[in-house]
């Protein structure tokens, strides 16, 4: 996928579940991280989702905090045969910790 992202991306290893939240579909859906920033989240899974939907999700970050946020998934491709890969944009997360993932930003320019 072509970077559009206005944040630098961090690997991140984790596999979690998201639920969609406008009750059409409320069910959990397991997917594994790719990347994330401080403005979105790149992920895989198994099943295809639709576009412009939401979800929420939790996610354990590396200070091993769990944040909260909702999701609206913005891209979606369907180039590997065995699982969809997707971005989302962060559309609603508490701002101590979008922070945190600006702190992490500044450690890692820092560092390389």
């Amino acid at each position: 996928m072509q970077e559009k992202r206005k944040s630098k991306r961090f690997v991140l290893e984790a596999m979690i579940a998201m639920e969609r939240v406008d009750g059409t579909k409320n069910r959990l859906v397991p997917i594994n991280v790719i990347d994330v920033s401080g403005t979105g989240i790149g992920f895989s899974c198994m099943e295809i989702l639709e576009m412009n939907s939401v979800y929420k999700l939790q996610l354990k970050i590396w200070t091993g905090d769990v944040v909260d946020a909702l999701v609206n998934i913005v891209r979606f491709d369907n180039s590997s045969d065995d699982k969809y890969v997707y971005g989302a944009n962060f559309i609603g997360m508490p701002e101590n910790d979008t922070s945190k993932f600006n702190i992490h930003e500044l450690f890692d320019a820092a560092n390389n």
